[in-house]
């Protein structure tokens, strides 16, 4: 008789947990956002244990064509490799960053670009988590356009 029920009660969890996947968990408060070339912005979840990557837009109101641009946590003092997706950011002109999902899964980061002459700039405590859209500016300073 404590065989058949065993048996009846691991069936019924079999059958119960058929075409659930419960290996992710989707974080509370996180939304997506629309999929389209103005507004984009991801919050992607790693399996793995080094993060998530998160990607967002950059507008350069610089007036000065930037050929580097560095990404680190603001906690860190190494900035690492250029993230830059191109060759050049032009002035006026919008890019898509991307935070390796190795960087963790801090929210504060800071921002270095270099010109062409080798000239830079540093941007500190960018919230990464609020924002969709960033403006950079020549005099050092940043704009959050579009928030989450």
């Amino acid at each position: 008789m404590k065989t058949k029920l065993l048996v009846i009660v691991a069936f019924s969890m079999l059958l119960f947990s058929c075409g659930k996947d419960n290996s992710t968990k989707k974080e509370s408060g996180s939304t997506t956002a629309p999929k389209n070339e103005n507004t984009t912005t991801q919050k992607t979840e790693n399996n793995s244990s080094e993060g998530i990557t998160y990607t967002y837009d950059v507008v350069n109101n610089t007036g000065i064509t930037l050929v580097d641009v560095f990404v680190t946590p603001a906690e860190t003092n190494n900035w690492g490799k250029d993230i830059l997706p191109n060759d050049l950011f032009e002035a006026g002109s919008t890019i898509k960053v991307t935070i390796p999902p190795d960087y963790g899964e801090t929210c504060m980061f800071d921002m270095k670009i270099t010109d062409t002459q080798g000239g830079s700039i540093t941007f500190t405590n960018i919230d990464i988590c609020k924002i969709t859209k960033l403006q950079i500016n020549a005099d050092g300073t940043f704009e959050y356009l579009i928030t989450k």
